[in-house]
């Protein structure tokens, strides 16, 4: 009988082990987070030179005229295209 008792103990130690030895390499192995990318674009007065940053709306082209200037009144043109982080974003009134 205490031959038993020593097996199962035995038996129950290397469970533990095996279940640790999972876990830590499962914890370390993790692959990391895709980071998610937004289409923006940038859109630049002809006169003032004011610029604005909007999402890209497909069928956008540099060179477009999308807008008129929130100042001059002049026509806004698409100056770029890329992409961005999605967290890297400003929010409108966050510096």
């Amino acid at each position: 009988m205490a031959d038993g008792v020593d097996f199962y103990s035995l038996f129950l130690v290397v469970i533990v082990i095996l279940l640790i030895a999972y876990l830590l390499i499962d914890t370390f192995t993790k692959k990391p987070k895709k980071k998610e990318y937004v289409t923006r674009e940038l859109l630049k007065c002809v006169k003032c030179g004011f610029s604005v940053e909007r999402e890209f709306e497909p069928g956008d082209f540099i060179g477009l005229v999308k807008d008129k200037c929130h100042k001059c009144g002049g026509d806004l043109r698409v100056e770029g295209i890329y992409s961005v982080e999605k967290e890297k974003i400003l929010k409108p009134g966050n510096p």
